[in-house]
């Protein structure tokens, strides 16, 4: 086997979960313990810097490329250094990429290969700045690593003659942490559940929603709405963010386990959204309905059978919630084949074994 030294370079709250919990969902770490087991392979964490003048210069980057970009997270010097010692890197999102863009061409230089998880790059404006940047990226970058159908396809179309660069890898769960849940019956599930910080959520929809649906009870577990946001008496608002411990996994798992169905209401945008909540929620065996955007991530996927697919219809989502509720033959059938796709199509192992053969093909 070929040494190699790999880092991997992600945004707070990894390492904590590794030290403080014994039991946690592996997915969000794009497989580091398959590469652990055979290869010199570490974790280093970008950090708050306390110029504010970064936050400022983040926000007219970010207005101008229509990517986020967040200048005000740094790597320490140390860690720094260990990425120069290292043969592979691998960036969790191009934000933090982005982060490091200065550093780019001296790790180039030293013949390190720059692997980067791509959520959301392609949906950007279509300007001159956002062009510069994609230019930038695509002279240093090795492999551009899509989690979302779409989006791979979109590269493929529109920059052709980087598509050597580009690679699809279907995104997978901790189905052993998740997928252990038996399905019960549907009659213990009491609430529809909300789940996720991204931006691209559907805030607004998802408060109509509930302010609609004023005798069903929601559970909605995210950092971006406060109590004046959703001042409902149907919804029961927790404060949640995955990077923090304030909600483990354990807590999440709870959380579906508890639930009639999850919602993932979307903007829609090219970028691959609510991938982890539905495939969790999915092998836990509480269905999901999600909107049917441009960026939906996988083909496998199919309205009906697997999970719901809708357009952002307030009315069309209060009817198939309450059909869905009502029909226990078909609630079942949804859960079924929901675990069973989930576990076939997307499981972690499928996606770290993937990654492996793609590094070792080099």
């Amino acid at each position: 086997m070929i040494e190699k030294k790999i880092t991997y370079i992600y945004g707070p709250g990894r390492i904590s979960k590794m030290e403080n919990n014994k039991d946690f969902a592996k997915e969000m770490y794009y497989g580091f313990f398959d590469f652990i087991k055979n290869y010199d392979t570490q974790i280093v964490e970008v950090v708050p810097s306390d110029k504010k003048l970064y936050r400022i210069i983040s926000k007219i980057l970010s207005k101008l490329t229509g990517v986020g970009i967040h200048l005000e997270y740094k790597l320490t010097k140390e860690d720094t250094q260990r990425i120069f010692e290292s043969n592979d890197l691998f960036f969790g999102n191009q934000q933090l990429l982005l982060n490091s863009f200065l550093i780019l061409p001296k790790i180039n230089k030293k013949n390190i290969n720059i692997n980067v998880f791509v959520m959301g790059l392609l949906a950007g404006r279509d300007n001159f700045f956002n062009k510069i940047m994609l230019r930038y990226l695509f002279k240093y970058v090795t492999r551009f690593i899509f989690i979302g159908e779409q989006e791979f396809n979109l590269a493929n179309k529109n920059f052709k003659k980087h598509s050597d660069k580009f690679f699809y890898i279907p995104f997978g769960v901790d189905v052993e942490f998740w997928g252990d849940t038996k399905i019960n019956n549907m009659d213990r599930k009491n609430s529809i559940l909300f789940i996720g910080n991204d931006l691209n959520r559907d805030y607004e929809f998802l408060t109509k929603l509930a302010e609609s649906m004023p005798n069903i009870n929601f559970v909605v577990v995210t950092n971006r709405l406060e109590k004046e946001d959703v001042n409902l008496k149907n919804v029961n608002l927790i404060a949640g963010n995955w990077h923090s411990d304030d909600i483990t996994d354990l807590d999440i798992k709870n959380y579906y386990n508890s639930s009639a169905v999850t919602i993932i209401p979307l903007k829609n945008t090219i970028q691959p959204s609510g991938q982890s909540v539905a495939l969790q929620s999915m092998a836990c065996g509480t269905p999901v309905i999600i909107t049917n955007t441009k960026g939906f991530w996988d083909s496998n996927l199919i309205h009906e059978e697997n999970l719901y697919l809708l357009n952002s219809d307030i009315d069309i989502w209060k009817k198939e919630i309450v059909m869905l509720l009502k029909d226990k033959d078909k609630y079942h059938s949804i859960q079924k084949k929901a675990k069973e796709i989930v576990s076939e199509k997307f499981d972690n192992k499928l996606f770290n074994s993937d990654l492996l053969k793609l590094i070792e093909s080099e």
